[in-house]
């Protein structure tokens, strides 16, 4: 497996990780943590828009 490929495996798990611990009877602390990751998987979608191969898995559903 390339890393393009266990960097949209590991951002296809945290958007459905974010999605889980916002919609589902979340304390406030868990809506903090999600908010942490959801700007951590953003910024590093930032810095992968250099490299034309990567496709954020997001997008593809």
């Amino acid at each position: 497996m390339q890393l393009s490929e266990d960097i949209k495996e590991w951002i296809a798990f945290c958007d459905e990780l974010v999605y889980q611990m916002k919609d589902f009877k979340s304390s406030e602390y868990k809506k903090g943590v999600a908010e942490g990751i959801e700007m951590a998987v953003d910024m590093l979608k930032g810095y992968l828009e250099e490299y034309p191969e990567f496709n954020d898995p997001k997008q593809n559903k």
